[in-house]
């Protein structure tokens, strides 16, 4: 039998193809549920198990599963190749080979510190993917062409589909299978594992989904060594510079360039909405930040604008920061309501206080 016939590189060019197809789709961030699904779960519930299978037997399982054989042979011709596995139970081992590997993989990058990176574990499966794939190759090729394992014909699954259906004889057995019981149950069986895989397999994909890749940035106050998120400067004075800190925190799972744009601007409050009538850009930076880090980037804010309506708002951005930045196009935005008194208003609160203090 010709090797060409038993398709034993197929199989593998299939499995190598879908990988690269879902690592695209999650690498590209390619938007849609359902076109995920498509790519990733095959990716996560398939295609690692069925190449460790592929590399732990590479034979075919007899010559039962042969294309061109002559039925009337199959019952008299001896089975010399049983140590491969019937295609059915390679499949259900595969899925279940596919599940251990993704969260084998996944234990192994969070030990490594890498945390629960849909990337990394995407690599990871990726890399296991296609060394278990190469490894079948080399064992397939180095067997005879008539025992390599590889995907069945269509009239051997045919065939087998209509064995299981009682509409022909099996090859195994001399009486028909006439009673459709078994079958009803095996697919339902099929249907309900199926279902739960493709449940898993879509929950995996969008715990993936780029939601899990974020940045966390709030305002905190520096305590000797320490940073604390509380006692915020909240009087400000016109001229004078102020310090005060933004925290970073990095949780993209790669490093980010980030650009801060400092604004005081003035609002107006109605019954249902903040209006803003008055704004001034007071300083605008970028910083490097390395995955898993936390950057504390100091600001010395001189406000420009005096009154007590005022609100001083820092905008956030992943690369380049646009010339007029906002809350729609910002990726995080952190606020702190402040009052800036003018020169006026400062002498008057030193006289009042010095008076006070004579009296």
């Amino acid at each position: 039998m010709k090797s060409s016939h038993r398709r034993w590189t197929l199989d593998l060019f299939l499995v190598v193809a879908g990988s690269v197809a879902a690592l695209a789709v999650l690498l590209l961030d390619v938007p849609g549920s359902v076109v995920r699904s498509l790519f990733v779960v095959p990716f996560i519930v398939l295609y690692p198990g069925y190449a460790l299978m592929a590399a732990a037997f590479p034979e075919r399982r007899s010559d039962v599963d042969s294309d061109t054989m002559p039925k009337k042979e199959i019952l008299t011709r001896p089975t010399p190749h049983t140590a491969g596995l019937l295609y059915s139970v390679r499949l259900v081992l595969s899925v279940a080979s596919s599940l251990t590997i993704v969260g084998g993989i996944t234990l192994l990058t969070n030990f490594l510190g890498l945390g629960f990176s849909a990337t990394n574990t995407s690599l990871g499966v990726f890399a296991v993917t296609i060394v278990l794939t190469a490894s079948a190759f080399v064992r397939r090729a180095m067997l005879p062409a008539e025992v390599r394992s590889g995907l069945p014909s269509f009239s051997i699954a045919y065939s087998s589909a209509a064995t299981a259906a009682g509409h022909i004889k099996s090859p195994l057995s001399t009486e028909p299978r006439d009673s459709p019981v078994p079958l009803l149950v095996n697919v339902l069986v099929v249907v309900s594992v199926v279902a739960f895989l493709s449940s898993v397999g879509f929950a995996m994909v969008e715990t993936q989904a780029p939601e899990s890749d974020f940045t966390e940035v709030y305002l905190v106050t520096e305590n000797g060594s320490e940073y604390d998120a509380s006692d915020y400067p909240r009087t400000l004075s016109q001229g004078d510079e102020t310090p005060i800190t933004l925290a970073i925190e990095n949780h993209e799972h790669r490093t980010v360039t980030y650009s801060v744009v400092t604004e005081l601007q003035r609002i107006e409050r109605t019954n249902n909405s903040t209006r803003v009538i008055q704004e001034r850009e007071l300083s605008r930076t970028e910083r490097p930040v390395e995955s898993g880090e936390t950057a504390y980037l100091q600001r010395d804010v001189r406000p420009t604008l005096t009154g007590d309506s005022l609100r001083l708002v820092f905008f956030v951005y992943t690369g380049e920061a646009p010339d007029n930045p906002d809350r729609t196009s910002a990726y995080r935005t952190v606020q702190l309501m402040v009052t800036v008194d003018d020169d006026a208003t400062r002498q008057s609160n030193r006289s009042q206080n010095t008076g006070g203090a004579r009296s």
